[in-house]
């Protein structure tokens, strides 16, 4: 007989006698080793440069601050699930957790101090000695550093025990607000380009002394940035109304103007109004080396939409999308271009259909051998395709007609009334009516009768085929669909840069446009476009991390895994399935921080006695 929640929670409360227990030490001991792993790999002393708060507070020592604060905030959130509902025990677990994070590094600082640094650069390369002299102990010599790193990881841990104490709605504003003013901070190069570029091209005088000083904020700029990061937060976790007292004011015909905008329907339009200005703007807000990223970006857009159709929709893991990609790429190349072996018949309007058909029939060919497969094979043996395209291209067999390795050179820009669209400001127009378009036709494929049989397929292809749904031709049609719609990435990514090359096809298109739909979410279209904005334009704008890309690449999608596995902007039947414990979890939590425990036990006894 399966035991009630509610008792396991009770047989918790009893078991865990003492606050300080493993899980504790443990949770300490592992943001110890990430700190030690982020300085051993350089990306503490590399970040040194890069100012948060202007001369105060630099990036390098801000992520060892992060660290330390995650670490009391985990501490104290295990210690919570673990049925204590006394405060003093999860501060308390939250500052020995970041002592342990503390005396970790203190541990290895020590160490490589008594060996050598020369010693330990062998091994590690990155850690130099300016690492253990002036960043790990403060310019003040290594005892100074040693107790500086154990002091301040026990306080740091004690203030991440504090965030967790916090209610709900006010610790998600307070993080919100933490994070934008640190993302503000980063992107300082990037936000002074933009208003540099509003500044010429619009005549406004905006002053940033204010929001900037030197390399990193400024005092105001980071109680502003805060203050709006918070805000926002705080807003949008508000509680609506009651829907009696809503219904109720309705009929009374008792609705002030407040209430009007609160339902949100002008504020929409608004908001929507807004955006489209935007986006029509904005070649001349960013410049030209910014719409460059913006237009790499709709590229993954494309390819992102293009895949979300054939995992998203219909559940088919395809790990070898870089296929379509290089036949909307190439197809473009030889239609187009005077270098290819046709000579460049067709301009880019007339080549464009002529592509997508061409992907359409391979989206089919790759799709028919494998339509009994599912899962792990499934992927295994799309990556197979995508490999054997790649070879292909690079070939000597094929070269009189694909250039192998010389690839395919003079592609030339879409005619448009003697418009120079190779320029990326006027490029930008193009792409973005691609995605409109193909955000368009998924959204309309999503609900359509089709989208209801790719879910059906998704969830139980089984269960699916029992209830009438054809589904190979269901996977055929995604196939296809998804290619038809990939392909335009290619056929940009050839305009874009002028010319086509085989290293340019590799594994990690594929991997890049998949993540990109984990990221947003798999099923969102919005999610594509968040997503590709996170992976593929931040990296962009933020070169200083271009050493570190695929470390913090890796990171960001284990953590997302872990921490929000749905996506950031999720689909809302995903959300519901992978949160509806967590959910629980939390409720569970806010009635623990309300010193809930009597409530607790007389729930388990009730739902004993049931049992």
């Amino acid at each position: 007989m399966a035991v009630p929640a509610t008792v396991q929670r009770d047989r918790t409360i009893e078991e865990s006698s003492s606050w300080l227990n493993r899980g504790v030490a443990a949770t300490g001991l592992i943001g110890g080793l990430v700190i030690v792993y982020l300085t051993a790999v350089g990306m503490v002393e590399s970040f040194q440069g890069l100012n948060v708060l202007t001369d105060v507070l630099a990036l390098g020592r801000t992520m060892v601050i992060i660290t330390f604060l995650v670490v009391g905030y985990s501490a104290a959130r295990r210690l919570t699930r673990q049925g204590h509902v006394a405060q003093g025990p999860r501060l308390a677990g939250g500052l020995v957790a970041g002592a342990v994070a503390g005396a970790t590094a203190v541990l290895v600082l020590l160490a490589v101090d008594t060996i050598g640094v020369e010693h330990v650069r062998r091994m590690f390369q990155s850690f130099t000695a300016n690492v253990v002299d002036n960043v790990l102990s403060f310019g003040q010599g290594v005892g100074f550093g040693a107790l500086a790193l154990l002091v301040g990881g026990a306080a740091l841990g004690l203030a991440g025990a504090g965030l967790q104490l916090l209610p709900n709605r006010l610790r998600r504003a307070t993080l919100t607000g933490l994070g934008t003013a640190i993302v503000v901070s980063l992107a300082n190069e990037f936000i002074v380009a933009v208003f540099r570029n509003v500044e010429s091209n619009f005549g406004l005088d905006i002053p940033l002394a204010w929001l900037y000083t030197g390399t990193g904020l400024a005092y105001s700029g980071l109680v502003v940035m805060f203050a709006a990061g918070f805000a926002v937060s705080w807003w949008r976790t508000r509680t609506p109304p009651e829907p009696e007292t809503t219904r109720a004011a309705a009929m009374s015909g008792e609705r002030s103007l407040w209430d009007v905008f609160r339902r949100g329907r002008p504020l929409k339009i608004v908001g929507w109004l807004a955006l489209i200005a935007l986006l029509v703007l904005m070649p001349l807000i960013v410049g030209q080396f910014l719409s460059q990223v913006i237009n790499t970006v709709g590229i993954y857009v494309l390819l992102g939409l293009g895949l979300n159709i054939v995992v998203g929709f219909a559940g088919l893991l395809d790990l070898g999308y870089v296929a379509f990609f290089a036949v909307g790429a190439y197809a473009t190349a030889i239609l187009t271009s005077s270098a290819s072996f046709l000579g460049g018949p067709f301009n880019f309007w007339v080549a464009m259909p002529l592509v997508v058909l061409l992907a359409v029939f391979s989206g089919i060919l790759i799709g028919a051998p494998v339509l009994r497969l599912r899962g792990d094979y499934l992927a295994i043996v799309t990556l197979g395709f995508g490999e054997i395209a790649r070879v292909f291209i690079a070939s000597i067999w094929l070269q009189e007609y694909l250039g192998g390795a010389q690839g395919i050179l003079r592609i030339p820009g879409p005619p448009l009334f003697g418009i120079n669209l190779r320029n990326p400001q006027n490029l930008y127009y193009i792409i973005l009516a691609f995605c409109l378009i193909a955000a368009f036709v998924a959204w309309r494929l999503k609900d359509s009768r089709v989208g209801r049989a790719w879910a059906a397929m998704r969830e139980d292809e089984t269960v699916a085929e029992a209830m009438g749904i054809s589904v190979i031709n269901y996977k055929l049609l995604a196939f296809a669909i998804g290619a038809g719609v990939g392909c335009l990435g290619g056929a940009f990514f050839a305009i874009q840069v002028g010319s086509v090359f085989p290293n340019s096809m590799d594994l990690l298109v594929s991997i890049n446009a998949l993540s990109v739909i984990v990221l947003g979410g798999m099923g969102s279209i919005p999610g594509v476009v968040l997503g590709a904005f996170g992976l593929v334009g931040l990296p962009e704008l933020l070169r200083e991390f271009e050493e570190f890309r695929l470390l913090i690449y890796g990171a960001v999608l284990v953590a997302l895994m872990i921490l929000k596995p749905e996506g950031l902007l999720p689909e809302v039947r995903r959300r519901r399935e992978l949160h509806e414990r967590e959910l629980e979890e939390e409720q569970y939590e806010e009635r623990v921080g309300e010193g809930a425990e009597p409530v607790l036990r007389a729930e388990a006894a009730e739902d004993e006695d049931k049992t």
